[in-house]
């Protein structure tokens, strides 16, 4: 027998049955279902069995004696097999001696290749000067390069009368607050005095201002005798 408590009411119910499923509460009428917790099955305990393992068998003396012997044995056979290798003699080595006067190869005619002396590039001596129209705000010339090298198959007369014809370049730039000059716009002149013109323009330097300047400047080249 054993005491419950009622879920409903909170009453103790004493003399409960065991094998009792519901319990009927005389204090609130409430029937009360009692869950039945299964008891554990006892395991019968069994004795352990021993399994015989069986005699024990030892190995045969002929193959302790094997082994012992392998193992004895094969030193000395690595051993003599080493010194065998080292005391082989090498086979002599050829020599050869270079020969007394050197060999003189031709090379074949279709190989040749015809070279022609070097045409030295003309000299021209001239000296350039600029001018335009405007105050004398220049604070830095750099004096103009004219590069003749695409025209050095032409004799120094020649270059004078083509080249230096007209000796002049004109060129409109425009001259930043910073006295550098921004944009250089070709206005005449032979292609390799502008651009020896123009080079020089973006390397000279005029003087600060408070707003951009256009000018137009002439360089002149004027050639001096040999």
């Amino acid at each position: 027998m054993k005491a419950i408590t009622c879920t409903q009411c909170g009453a103790t119910i004493e003399d409960v049955s065991e094998n009792s499923l519901i319990i009927h509460c005389d204090y609130c009428g409430a029937r009360i279902m009692i869950d039945r917790v299964p008891q554990p099955v006892a395991t019968p305990y069994r004795e352990p069995v021993a399994f015989d393992a069986g005699p024990t068998t030892t190995p045969p003396v002929k193959i302790i004696v094997f082994v012992v012997a392998a193992i004895i044995c094969l030193p000395i056979i690595i051993t003599l097999m080493v010194s065998k290798n080292k005391t082989k003699p090498l086979a002599p080595r050829t020599a050869y001696s270079a020969p007394s006067s050197p060999v003189a190869y031709s090379t074949p005619s279709s190989w040749s290749v015809t070279t022609e002396p070097t045409k030295p590039i003309p000299v021209i001596n001239y000296q350039p000067r600029v001018s335009w129209d405007g105050p004398n705000d220049m604070e830095y010339f750099d004096d103009p390069d004219v590069d003749i090298t695409s025209v050095a198959d032409l004799t120094s007369d020649e270059i004078k009368k083509t080249v230096f014809k007209n000796r002049t370049a004109k060129l409109r730039v425009v001259i930043n607050t910073a006295g550098e000059i921004d944009t250089v716009e070709t206005i005449s002149g032979h292609p390799l005095l502008v651009e020896a013109a123009t080079r020089s323009a973006k390397r000279s330097i005029f003087s600060s201002r408070s707003k951009p300047t256009t000018r137009v400047l002439t360089y002149t080249f004027r050639i001096l005798p040999d």
